[in-house]
């Protein structure tokens, strides 16, 4: 049986390779070489370059999900829970930084051939978490009555925009600082007076 330390080693050269190269430009053989093993240890453990690109985003949305449990979890007001969860979600995205781009290149990027993977999946539990925490500070009094998913969208934009600037700019204008800041005027802006 081969080292269980080659079964990351492809995952992470995958990771490397598909941002790079992207996934249909993207050889076996490239695969193995990035990773240091033969081609028979990359189908003992993922039957394919296909299940390795599955196995890489269905373990990246599993460490999703986690950190999703962790920073709803938290303990505060709804200001200090969802600025949390909002500089939780944007430190894990600079710390994974290579998963966001390739997750973002398969998804707004040209056809690569990828197996299809429901990437729709991590907006739509960032916007459901998010809705919880909005809802449960309107009941607590702590946000003003008001449409909801114009709320949710509204920190949303604040995260995303600020996500963007680290994907697409080498010296981006914006940072978790900045986020947190427009944040709070957002708070300012939908607190109860």
């Amino acid at each position: 049986m081969p080292p269980v330390e080659a079964r990351e080693r492809l995952l992470a050269a995958a990771l490397v390779q598909f941002t790079l190269r992207g996934y249909a430009a993207t050889s076996v053989r490239e695969l193995c070489e990035a990773a240091g093993v033969t081609k028979p240890v990359l189908y003992y453990y993922f039957k394919s370059k296909e299940g390795l690109y599955q196995q890489l985003m269905e373990e990246s949305y599993a460490q999703f999900e986690t950190l999703l449990t962790g920073l709803t979890g938290f303990p505060g007001s709804a200001r200090q829970r969802v600025i949390h969860f909002c500089t939780g979600l944007f430190s894990s995205y600079i710390q994974q930084l290579p998963l966001v781009k390739l997750c973002y290149s398969i998804y707004y990027g040209t056809p690569q051939g990828a197996p299809p993977f429901d990437l729709e999946q991590y907006y739509d539990r960032m916007l459901d978490a998010l809705t919880v925490l909005v809802e449960e500070g309107i009941a607590q009094g702590e946000i003003r009555p008001g449409n909801v998913q114009d709320i949710v969208w509204t920190i949303l934009a604040c995260l995303n925009i600020t996500i963007e600037e680290q994907l697409c700019h080498s010296n981006p204008r914006i940072d978790g600082a900045s986020m947190t800041r427009m944040l709070e005027l957002v708070f300012n802006g939908i607190a109860q007076p």
